[in-house]
């Protein structure tokens, strides 16, 4: 069973002033989530994509928020989506005790939000570098463990932080994700779901060569870094969490066993 924080991943959600007549696969999995929580008598037939004014789901919805102590204005704003993303079935009722958006739901929500959150790449990219700056300046509070799951999720200047070398790069890539809004994928290709390591999961992008631009993985031998500031192999510049005195920023050659260079995708 998915965890409260891969339930579902990491977004989306509205802050329009309520979806009532709007549409979509959210809106869909929204309904199934309200029925399974017992807030509507809806049939999977009645699970339609439309958000009507003053309807049963509609009104369902807001008792649900009231009962959840949100304001019942049937916005399905960001702490609406906090709560219902962690919201269980309740004991009674069919399913108890799953999450009230199942996995058909979570897909419905997450694909949209990728196909309406197409990511900017110049903009994933100076959010990887500032995230990595920001480390590199915070060096003091990060620490060096070799843990799994790791908190993708991390703030780069926070009093403390745990990571090593392959954690630091999802780190750094969620919080670009999270930065932009948008959805850049998780380079371990683990759903940033705190899994994956360095030559398992974040060495099989395509290789590049000759210029390295800002989020390209430099491989070495049970290592990785990231770049964050573009150039050739002489100007890149790489940040590099691999041991307790770190992150620091290195170049490409700064040991001698590197192996090769990949780019991830930003979109």
């Amino acid at each position: 069973m998915l965890t409260v924080k891969e339930c579902p991943f990491t977004g989306p959600y509205s802050n329009a002033q309520t979806k009532m007549d709007s549409q979509g696969p959210t809106v869909e999995a929204l309904k199934r989530a309200v029925s399974r929580l017992g807030y509507t008598t809806w049939k999977g037939t009645e699970f339609t994509d439309r958000w009507p004014k003053d309807g049963a789901f509609d009104k369902g919805f807001r008792k649900w928020q009231r009962d959840e102590e949100l304001p019942a204005d049937g916005v399905y704003g960001q702490q609406t989506w906090k709560e219902i993303r962690a919201a269980r079935v309740p004991a009674g009722r069919p399913n108890a005790g799953d999450y009230a958006l199942d996995r058909y739901a979570r897909d419905l929500i997450r694909d949209e939000w990728k196909a309406d959150n197409v990511p900017d790449e110049e903009d994933v990219r100076a959010a990887i570098r500032e995230f990595c700056l920001r480390a590199e300046g915070n060096e003091d509070s990060w620490h060096y463990r070799q843990i799994r799951p790791i908190d993708p999720s991390v703030e780069p200047t926070q009093s403390y932080v745990v990571s090593d070398c392959s954690g630091y790069v999802i780190q750094a890539y969620h919080w670009a994700r999270t930065k932009t809004g948008l959805a850049v994928p998780d380079p371990a290709k683990k759903n940033y779901t705190g899994y994956g390591n360095t030559s398992d999961d974040e060495d099989g992008h395509p290789r590049v060569t000759g210029y390295y631009n800002i989020g390209t993985l430099a491989h070495y031998e049970g290592h990785v870094t990231i770049c964050r500031r573009p150039g050739d192999a002489s100007t890149a510049v790489f940040s590099s969490h691999g041991q307790e005195a770190g992150p620091i920023p290195v170049s490409l050659f700064y040991r001698s066993d590197l192996r090769f260079v990949v780019a991830p995708p930003l979109r």
